[in-house]
């Protein structure tokens, strides 16, 4: 095995390894047989009711969509500037430059102070990659990692990573260089496994999850380099997701069912749907940390007209992804409301969701796309439940202003 320091090597210095290969998408099977269970068709046999649907809607979300045509083609237009590729594009459906324009103030009118403000949408996602592996190390998951992922068969990146993110969480002046170590030996050994071909498909997703959790940990330290590694290893983090893509179950067959076809069709168990969806939302999830890198170095991303013109599709429901079990999960897909998201297209959710139709993936990039406070009025408005989480115990707020008030302010916003 190729040495990955020198003896006198700084112990934040990797040496280099060799470089990805330029086409990362590779093909495989999305299950190792020996990783997940059957389908538990017992379950299916208890579930009778039919799809419900939450007609709970706020109206402002709606009409601060923009109005674009999802199938119209327009995209080949080159909206997204030179860098755009269609060649290396999904042809089964492509998003366009409209499609983010709620993003668009916080990329185009970006100003380092506003990063230290919670309310504006670039210091809500800052907050929420910084404390990142403070999620983890307490909780045992996070936003695009399921509680049970791993319940049976935990890959040894995860151990290695759920120590550092433990130890980083806990450092102090004193432990602070042994903890820096600890990274480094094991991001020595992640980077180490770029040329493994004997990766099983769960291994393959657990080593992005954790090169994101190494990417935050060294982004946000403070330490130059530590920061400059970071930028460095972000290509081994591209190539990686690109493998993730090859293997993932876009929804393609999904996205068009109506709500009784998309109920009468749940996933073959629910191991395999915690996979799949794990799966899917690391792949957002890697990608917005590299747009919001080079946001934050103030250079423009040559890639992010070919990433988010395809359609990265998830499941949005709470009630799924907070499943406490097999019975609870398939009773759910029947019963409660759930949308297949590409991206970050949110026109059905904002006609029929509620705040308690959200799991905190959602209920982050929902933030991200209308607004802090956008979001914690939605969730407080359509909300029926009480607070669950830490997370929604942070968007419980004073009383609702007036709907005058709040119209006003969301036209003001819109225009």
């Amino acid at each position: 095995m190729q040495r990955a320091f020198a003896d006198d090597a700084h112990p934040t210095q990797v040496a280099p390894f060799p470089e990805p290969d330029s086409d990362a998408c590779g093909e495989a099977s999305m299950f190792d047989a020996g990783h997940f269970s059957t389908p538990l068709e017992g379950d299916l046999s208890l579930i009778t009711s039919p799809t419900l649907r939450v007609n709970g809607a706020l109206d402002s979300l709606l009409s601060m969509l923009p109005e674009t045509d999802f199938d119209d083609g327009s995209w080949q237009s080159n909206l997204w500037g030179q860098h755009a590729q269609v060649s290396l594009v999904s042809k089964e459906i492509a998003l366009t430059e409209e499609d983010y324009l709620k993003m668009w103030d916080m990329c185009v009118d970006y100003q380092p102070w506003q990063a230290t403000d919670p309310s504006t949408k670039i210091g809500y996602v800052l907050k929420l990659f910084k404390n990142l592996h403070v999620t983890f190390a307490r909780e045992y998951c996070a936003p695009h990692i399921h509680r049970y992922l791993y319940k049976d068969h935990m890959p040894q990146f995860i151990l290695q990573a759920f120590s550092v993110c433990m130890l980083y969480t806990n450092k102090t002046d004193a432990n602070r260089g042994i903890i820096l170590r600890v990274l480094h030996d094991n991001v020595t050994t992640l980077l180490a496994s770029s040329g493994a071909t004997t990766l099983t498909p769960l291994e393959k997703l657990a080593r992005v999850q954790v090169l994101i959790f190494y990417q935050t940990i060294r982004m946000f330290d403070g330490d130059i380099t530590l920061g400059q590694q970071a930028g460095n290893d972000f290509k081994w983090l591209q190539s990686w997701i690109g493998d993730l893509c090859g293997l993932r179950d876009n929804l393609v067959d999904s996205v068009y069912l109506n709500d009784a076809a998309l109920g009468d069709r749940p996933p073959q168990s629910w191991e395999r749907w915690i996979f799949a969806e794990s799966l899917r939302r690391t792949v957002i999830m890697g990608y917005v940390l590299k747009a919001l890198w080079d946001l934050l170095k103030g250079g423009e991303s040559e890639d992010a007209g070919v990433v988010w013109a395809q359609a990265h599709r998830w499941t949005l429901s709470g009630h799924l992804w907070n499943a406490p079990g097999s019975f609870e999960f398939f009773r759910a897909w029947r019963e409660k409301p759930l949308w297949i998201v590409s991206s970050f297209k949110f026109e059905e959710f904002a006609k029929t969701g509620t705040g308690d139709d959200l799991d905190e993936f959602a209920q982050h990039f929902l933030t991200l796309y209308f607004g802090v406070s956008e979001i914690k009025t939605f969730c407080y408005e359509t909300r029926k439940q009480g607070p669950t989480s830490q997370l929604d115990a942070e968007f419980r707020i004073s009383p609702p202003i007036s709907a005058a008030d709040h119209l006003g302010r969301i036209s003001d916003s819109a225009s």
